[in-house]
């Protein structure tokens, strides 16, 4: 009988194929185990909710997906971000996969396709966007909350149509998930929030040679939302009698910066004389507090006597956005333009990215959690809106005078 008994207890651990770690459970597992450690998991994934996401890890875990260059590979292992709020975390597949040849097409017909989606109105999330003027992608609802973006006409030889550039998962009217084929390598990038606004998907920005577009249904010849890449850190100059400029494009807390931003500081904080102040933070880049506050605490003076009109738009994020609410507080504060990005309550101090085993995916990973908790959460993924929402066919300094003036 003991014999039988050490038997079947040695039988019990030999491992079956059955059983076998595939190289997707591998990599989902060790996915779950990085997000685990970040600040936002552990604030966010509690009770109910750390119960739901054991389950969707065991759905996703049961999957018999095993190429990486397949986008179902990609999907899965990124929908283990999508309960946690964090838009300081990046998810992305390393260059050069998938290969061309394997790339997601769409099945039906692209003529009757785009027929149907030029008859969508501006206000549609459906319909046809511009990539510049280098393709045009087809977005279209493929299930309850699921749209799907089909290349239907290019001018640059790395994407062919029928193929399948844009994923839109969403959460919110007008909010989503997105998954992103980079428009020059092609490979998945997740997108924690897109937002669509003014006929735009004003988050699809890439880190290539086409970094300043975005997709929009319209293509625009000037841009009077977002500031000019070439834009100076500092500025501050006089607009009109009784109105003066002041621009903030980071609060970067590294040595030479940091130096730049103290001298520009030193050479205004006596300036601000007028009884009207324009800050201009869109495209704030974000930073530190240690490198804000000084700001602050200026602008927090100037209020006692003077009014300002904070800029803002859907660049505006981390310290730029915190800065956005610690002055909205105050008296004589008013804010104008768009939503901001809604990336300021975690952060990232060393800048640490992790490859998975596969060596086709990367993690940039958040380490650090900004002052302010549960002040800030509301506002993660969906950003400040403004208290007037100014027009995006016109300059925005000049809709901000004619405010002013108004008053």
């Amino acid at each position: 009988m003991k014999l039988l008994q050490i038997f079947i207890l040695t039988f019990a651990f030999i491992p079956s194929q059955a059983q076998t770690i595939s190289p997707y459970q591998t990599d989902l597992t060790e996915l779950r185990t990085i997000l685990q450690k970040t600040p936002s998991y552990k604030d966010q994934i509690k009770g109910r909710k750390h119960i739901e996401y054991n389950r969707l890890f065991q759905s996703l875990l049961s999957d018999t997906v095993n190429n990486v260059s397949d986008y179902k590979y990609f999907y899965n292992l990124a929908q283990l971000f999508f309960p946690i709020r964090d838009n300081h975390l990046a998810f992305y597949q390393i260059a050069n996969f998938p290969s061309a040849t394997d790339f997601p097409t769409f099945k039906g017909n692209l003529d009757s396709l785009k027929f149907a989606l030029s008859a969508k109105p501006l206000d549609s999330i459906e319909g046809i966007y511009h990539y510049d003027k280098y393709y045009t992608v087809g977005l279209f609802k493929k299930g309850r909350t699921e749209y799907v973006g089909v290349v239907l006409d290019t001018e640059i030889s790395n994407w062919k149509k029928g193929q399948i550039a844009i994923y839109l998962y969403e959460d919110l009217p007008n909010y989503f998930k997105a998954i992103y084929a980079h428009p020059k390598f092609k490979n998945y990038n997740l997108y924690q929030i897109e937002k669509f606004s003014h006929h735009t998907l004003v988050n699809s920005h890439f880190y290539s040679s086409f970094s300043e577009k975005v997709y929009s249904k319209i293509i625009k010849e000037v841009d009077f939302v977002n500031l000019p890449n070439n834009t100076e850190n500092f500025s501050f100059k006089k607009n009109a009698t009784d109105i003066q400029y002041l621009h903030i494009k980071h609060f970067s807390a590294d040595r030479i910066n940091m130096e730049k931003s103290n001298e520009f500081y030193g050479s205004i904080k006596n300036l601000l004389t007028e009884s009207n102040l324009i800050l201009d933070l869109r495209n704030n880049e974000g930073g530190a507090n240690k490198v804000s506050k000084k700001y602050l605490t200026l602008i927090k003076r100037y209020t006692k006597r003077g009014k300002v009109y904070i800029l803002i738009n859907n660049g505006t994020l981390s310290q730029g956005e915190i800065l956005t609410l610690q002055l909205k507080k105050l008296q004589n504060v008013k804010t104008l333009g768009q939503t901001t990005k809604g990336m300021l309550t975690y952060g990232n101090n060393y800048g640490k990215r992790e490859k998975l085993s596969s060596q086709a995916f990367e993690i940039y990973i958040t380490d650090m959690k900004g002052k302010g908790g549960k002040r800030l959460l509301p506002y993660e993924n969906y950003g400040i809106k403004p208290d007037i929402i100014l027009s995006e066919e016109k300059d925005w300094i000049e809709q901000t005078i004619e405010l002013i003036n108004k008053k």
